[in-house]
């Protein structure tokens, strides 16, 4: 084959790095006819190890290439039928191999090791150890869907790798070979961390990785995700090459230490390359890893020349605070705050592994925070980036807070950190925070959001068996309570519907979220419970509303009462006049830019809401239209196109925000409850 007779001269010819494109069809047809190529490949002089190699031997085989040709004569032919007649009355005939976990096969000049690796769905593989002075390289063979491990014992690549000085290690992928089938073959992530932990158990390092046809489905996405255990990858008529793009194969890095990294692609702008990086901390509820996070954001401040502060709030909860000093530090600061954590993933539902951060061919970037709001959390970053480049500077200092808890409250996040002196010391006159993106052409701005009310309803009741027509139970008060929150429910969505310019964020919502109470079939309970999910909009006086809820439960009887698990009662606003100054510089900047805004209150709540309580005005915004609002939903993502313009945004935004204003900065946000908290 002409690929491999090219690989094969260059390799005499050098001992640097290998790169072969094998553009030239086998002239034996098949994965057979490759494999025999490799074979006299690696008979050569030798296989170059001071560099990654990747060396494709065949990278499309039609469907005419099928037929091995040969030239054994009859008498081998004969032969060989002979012989492999004899191996099958041998297998048929002799007792199976004792109960262990590897055993020996003796030959002339070479042992082979054959075993399992530990844990569940071991693999089986067969190794061969050099017979003189071992090179740096190891070599790992995969196999087709027809071959498996005994196929390179058969060809004799084990004993020829050998006996030139590697350590070679063949495969039986699961349900092939002496491999029992496993679940995690059944996807891409699991097929690549199958590959990783069977080659770290078997200790194999500065791998070069052989695979043919079938298991590319291995190879390839664990070659994509950059394992840097690999020294080279020879790839013959690898499945699965339809599953990337071109970009994605350029990514993978050849460099002397034999490292390949597939954070950023060749030709990717080193923005989305950052972005990405970011996506794959798995900062994920219940159990975020905080630490690797900082940890990030500590090397960016390094290579930005900015400040890095780090305030844990509670133990193992830290707020980092990236600082970019003004020329006036008289005047208040900008904050741009974004969250470290995200929401917990059905990685079953999920079209790529969603802390992989995928990009196919169309650009969109799949993974769990990829709109919210790792995305933004970014574009602050290189905007940042992009204007002290450009040797700026500006009066007002800008500060960058990463907070972690939000997604579950902000409780151990935002909430504590405002009450801190470390925050006071920030001197904050103005916040931007996370918006939503919006499908339109227009960008939404959110300057409220509805105060969340986590209220659970309890009523009591007579006891008694379940045979019997009791009166005045805990279930008939309580269904007349859920009754009147429903229809009230019901009013306020007829309200929204009704009212094409009201938004989501604009009305009430409730919803009925846990109901308990009861032991037995046959026993009438006691007491019965049911817990609503309140969002109260922004202009409904909340000492009234509260009185609503005390006047449902008395309407249904005795024994009725509410407590309430969440209850938020500082409702703020932002000012969105024309005469205020943040606004103005804002929505002024926007305008310069062509961009349509879309001020709304936000439905759901964040960390502004903390922030509006102790006085500092905040607009929730996330730069992102023309794209589907899908956080917390299966396959988030984000195209890179729009990625990128939302680094343009805020490169904008932030110099008319950070430069001394037309007038004093004032506290505009106005409060919505009277009497405060209660």
């Amino acid at each position: 084959m002409r690929g491999v007779r090219r690989a094969a001269r260059r390799a005499q010819r050098s001992d640097a790095e290998v790169r072969s494109s094998a553009t030239g069809h086998p002239r034996r047809g098949g994965s057979l006819g490759a494999l025999r190529g490799l074979r006299s490949w690696l008979a050569g002089p030798g296989v170059p190890c001071s560099s990654l190699a990747v060396v494709p031997l065949c990278l499309s085989i039609s469907p005419s290439q099928t037929v091995v040709q040969t030239s054994m004569s009859r008498f081998q032919v004969a032969l060989l039928g002979l012989g492999l007649l004899l191996m099958l009355l041998l297998y048929v005939g002799l007792p199976g191999p004792p109960e262990q976990t590897s055993w020996l096969w003796g030959g002339p000049n070479v042992t082979i090791l054959a075993g399992l690796t530990p844990g569940n769905s071991p693999i089986f593989y067969r190794e061969v150890l050099p017979l003189h002075r071992a090179r740096r390289v190891e070599v790992v063979l995969l196999h087709g869907k027809a071959f498996n491990s005994h196929t390179w014992e058969q060809l004799g690549t084990l004993q020829l790798l050998a006996q030139r000085g590697y350590r070679a290690v063949a495969l039986d992928l699961p349900g092939f070979g002496n491999s029992a089938p496993s679940k995690e073959a059944n996807t891409e992530a699991g097929r690549a961390e199958l590959l990783e932990r069977v080659l770290r158990d078997l200790e194999v390092h500065n791998a070069v990785l052989v695979s043919p046809s079938l298991s590319g489905r291995y190879a390839l996405p664990f070659l994509i995700q950059g394992h840097h255990q690999l020294r080279g990858f020879v790839p013959i008529a690898p499945a699965s090459t339809q599953n990337y793009t071109q970009e994605q194969f350029w990514a993978v890095k050849l460099t002397k230490r034999g490292a390949m990294a597939s954070e950023g692609l060749e030709g990717e702008h080193p923005s989305v390359t950052l972005f990405r990086r970011y996506l794959r901390i798995r900062t994920v509820q219940p159990e975020p890893d905080y630490g690797a996070a900082v940890a990030f954001l500590e090397e960016r401040a390094h290579q930005l020349g900015l400040g890095c502060q780090k305030v844990e709030v509670a133990p193992g909860y830290v707020v980092t605070i990236l600082t970019w000093p003004g020329t006036n530090p008289r005047l208040s600061s900008l904050i741009l705050n974004s969250h470290t954590d995200v929401v917990p993933v059905f990685k079953e539902h999920w079209s790529h592994d969603p802390f992989e951060a995928f990009k196919d061919a169309e650009g969109y970037i799949y993974a769990r925070g990829a709109q919210d709001m790792k995305c933004v959390s970014i574009q602050y970053l290189e905007a940042v980036r992009r204007l002290k480049a450009e040797g700026r500077h500006f009066p007002r200092t800008i500060h960058m807070t990463f907070v972690p808890d939000e997604e579950v409250g902000g409780h151990k996040g935002m909430e504590l950190f405002v009450q801190r002196p470390e925050f006071r010391a920030l001197k904050a006159g103005f916040a931007l925070d996370e918006g939503l993106a919006n499908p339109t052409d227009a960008f939404t701005v959110f300057y409220s959001e509805r105060s969340p009310w986590w209220v659970r309803i309890t009523s009591t009741g007579n006891p008694g068996h379940g045979s019997r027509f009791i009166e005045d139970t805990a279930a008939e008060k309580l269904h007349k309570v859920v009754s009147s929150i429903l229809t009230f429910r019901e009013k306020e969505r007829q309200r929204l519907q009704s009212n094409p310019h009201l938004k989501a964020g604009a009305v009430t919502s409730v919803n009925l979220t846990k109901l308990e109470g009861g032991v037995a079939y046959n026993v009438v309970p006691a007491t019965m419970s049911a817990s609503f999910d309140f969002r109260v909009a922004p202009d409904v006086e909340l000492k009234a509303f509260e009185e609503q809820l005390q006047g449902w439960c008395q309407a249904a009887g005795d024994g009725v009462t509410f407590d309430f698990a969440q209850k938020w009662t500082e409702s703020r606003v932002t000012s969105t006049d024309d005469s205020d100054p943040w606004w103005a510089a804002f929505s002024g900047a926007c305008k310069d830019m062509n961009l349509t805004l879309e001020p709304e209150i936000f439905p759901a709540a964040t960390d502004s809401r903390y922030l509006r309580a102790v006085g500092v005005p905040a607009l929730g915004f996330s730069p992102m239209n023309l794209t589907p609002v899908l956080l917390h939903d299966h396959d988030e993502r984000l195209h890179e196109a729009v990625f990128l313009r939302g680094v343009d945004i805020y490169t904008r935004l932030l110099p008319a925000l950070a430069s001394g204003l037309a007038g004093p900065p004032r506290w505009p946000a106005k409060a919505l409850a009277p009497g405060g908290a209660h």
